[in-house]
């Protein structure tokens, strides 16, 4: 599996939430690191079963909740990652000097486009992206115990059918 691009980018975040980390933020900071990677793993496996692809899956999983790390606030945080996710992407690809490596304008939308509309978890969508990253977003609330609603409960439930897993809820 190719994932040379996720490689560099979660470098770069974990760049940025390291200054964060060492601002006396660590607890919280820290869970985001949690989410962030047990969220990027459920994607690639989600984009495998659903044949898209596993490494821009990842990536946007990356990025799906970067305003909250940034901000420390939930609230609009889908709508307020645009900004950050275009600044990273844009000084990600400067620094690439490889075009192949680099993040496409429709791939970066793609990524944009799921991000703001992720907590829309109630919206049923043809994006296959989008529908994507709520299932995982709702389905590593479900996994790390977090209380859920019932569409993210909905949600969980149809990841686990999909990849033919046992569990009660």
């Amino acid at each position: 599996m190719n994932v040379k691009r996720l490689n560099r980018i979660l470098e770069m975040l974990f760049e940025e939430m390291n200054i964060l980390i060492n601002e006396g933020k660590e607890l919280p900071v820290l869970r985001n690191v949690m989410h962030l990677y047990s969220s990027l793993q459920i994607a690639k496996i989600l984009a495998m079963k659903r044949g898209l692809n596993s490494e821009l899956a990842a990536i946007t999983a990356a990025f799906h909740d970067i305003a909250v790390v940034v901000t420390k606030k939930t609230n609009n945080h889908a709508q307020n990652g645009e900004k950050y996710i275009r600044e990273i992407i844009e000084g990600y690809n400067e620094n690439i000097t490889n075009d192949i490596l680099q993040i496409t304008k429709e791939e970066l939308e793609i990524i944009i486009i799921a991000v703001i509309k992720h907590s829309e978890v109630e919206i049923f969508s043809n994006d296959s992206y989008v529908e994507l990253l709520k299932d995982v977003d709702s389905f590593d609330k479900y996994l790390h115990g977090i209380d859920t609603d019932e569409y993210l409960i909905i949600r969980s439930q149809k990841v686990i059918e999909e990849l033919g897993l046992n569990s009660r809820f």
